[in-house]
């Protein structure tokens, strides 16, 4: 087994923080469908206020009759009068009578304070990096076509490339009570608790996600639990205090060529206690309109994610048969606890891969995160965010890795944000050099950081080990 296997749990820290805050859920292009505020549903975006994850889960819609707070004047597309000749007509909907588009770019810049820690060696002994000061740029479509659908989409342009986030449509209340049963079909990020899945103030998830198969070298494009995927996802919120989520997508599978892929599925279940309902109903906006991100509430999720991958065999190359396939079964929880402005959240999640490392060996890994917010002003909000990764491959040493995250999140303007972010890792079981420090990753996917020692360093002693890893400067705005 490569060394570089043995460490790096340490990538997937890293890839949490180069890929912060692509998604904006509730978009400028609902702001002005309704004439109000981004701040009507966020605090520091991404991150939702109560009646903006209310607004998520109802598909994009207010509560109750959603076109009756609709202030942008829609098109017509049939007659009010088709209804009643339905299905010899077609059913009539509307559009925004603009374009249902908004645009945003996102970056970030680090500050290396110790140049001999191991991601600033890897970048050349350097201080300060803009390389990633624009990194990303993204156009985002939203619309309802009537009370019960929405279209919902994001194009991402990042290096030259571009990539559909998403592109989904959101069918609302089928039958049976209001809220009970909402399809939605295309791609999109699956649901495994009652929050939206960029729901931290200075991570990138809500979930942290380690990407093994990538971090083994097996594969390009890894299976993680928070990613965009092809997929069909029933909804369900009952009562307003319990909501529900079971999905089937395409999951990952870079041997295309050999055959397709479409056996994950996943389940969620989540309940709440205080504060506002679930969806919403019964309010008008947020419970205190002086503090739309306050309440007292208590929510708890249980999830479960089954995932079948597929890659080419180790050393044989994408185009040699026969492919080789990896199940993983992950069991997980997670809490949010709210009093006031101060916001608690924190999950577990353990995974098991039954082939999961170069050698095609089991591995199992053990995840927790947690994160401790207060709402000091509405443009104000220091947090402090923990994240640990334990892996333990069959036929190798176990390695740990804790990342500390203390940082302020704050916005210039309501769509104009920046978060600073201190990077502190310990880190158990890694090779390190003659000095004692973490050796760097010599080259890769930077998309997954360098938090990875070089490959064939397999002499190199391990140890425990602690870094200032950087201070990173992310800046996001939309319009």
């Amino acid at each position: 087994m490569r060394i570089s296997a043995l460490v790096a749990a340490r990538l997937s820290v890293a890839g949490a923080l180069l890929l912060a805050w692509t998604d904006a859920l509730s978009i400028p292009a609902f702001a002005r469908k309704y004439g109000t505020s981004c701040l009507t549903c966020h605090t520091v975006y991404p991150k939702l206020t109560p009646f903006g994850e209310a607004f998520r889960r109802n598909g994009y819609r207010f509560p109750g009759v959603d076109s009756d707070y609709v202030k942008q004047e829609t098109v017509a597309l049939g007659q009010e009068a088709n209804k009643k000749t339905f299905p010899n007509s077609v059913w009539p909907g509307t559009l925004p009578i603009s374009v249902p588009l908004a645009i945003g770019f996102n970056g970030q810049a680090f500050l290396y304070p110790d140049r001999t820690s191991s991601v600033a060696r890897a970048n050349g002994g350097a201080g300060v990096s803009f390389n990633d000061l624009v990194k990303e740029g993204h156009i985002w479509a939203g619309a309802s076509v009537d009370d019960s659908i929405t279209l919902w989409g994001e194009l991402t342009f990042s290096s030259g490339s571009a990539d559909v986030e998403h592109a989904q449509i959101l069918l609302n209340d089928l039958f049976g009570p209001k809220h009970a049963v909402n399809l939605t079909v295309g791609r999109g990020f699956p649901t495994l608790t009652s929050f939206g899945p960029h729901s931290s103030y200075l991570g990138d998830a809500f979930i942290t996600t380690v990407p093994v198969t990538a971090i083994y070298g097996l594969s390009s494009d890894p299976f993680t639990l928070v990613d965009n995927y092809n997929g069909v996802e029933l909804t369900s919120v009952i009562g307003g205090r319990v909501n529900a989520s079971v999905g089937v997508t395409a999951g990952k599978n870079t041997v295309t060529t050999q055959f397709f892929n479409s056996e994950n599925v996943y389940a969620h279940l989540g309940a709440k206690l205080g504060g506002m309902r679930l969806d919403g109903e019964g309010s008008q906006g947020p419970v205190d309109a002086m503090r739309p991100w306050a309440e007292d509430a208590v929510t708890v999720d249980v999830f479960g994610f089954r995932s079948r991958e597929t890659f080419p065999t180790p050393g044989t190359g994408s185009a040699t048969p026969p492919p080789v396939a990896n199940t993983s079964l992950t069991i997980g929880a997670d809490l949010r606890a709210q009093l006031g402005s101060a916001e608690l959240n924190a999950g577990f999640y353990t995974q098991h891969n039954d082939r999961g490392t170069a050698s095609l060996d089991v591995v199992n890994t053990n995840v927790e995160w947690g994160e401790l917010s207060y709402v000091l002003f509405p443009w104000l909000v220091p947090a402090v965010r923990v994240e640990r990764i334990e892996l333990r491959p069959g036929g190798g040493p176990n390695v740990s890795d804790i990342h500390l995250m203390p940082g302020i999140a704050f916005l210039v303007r309501a769509n104009i944000k920046a978060v600073l972010v201190g990077n502190i890792e310990f880190a158990d079981g890694f090779p390190t050099d003659a000095t004692g420090a973490p050796l760097p990753w010599a080259g890769g996917n930077a998309d997954w950081g360098n938090f990875v020692v070089a490959p064939g360093a397999a002499s190199t002693p391990t140890s425990s080990t602690h870094e200032i890893e950087s201070i990173s400067l992310f800046i996001a705005w939309a319009m």
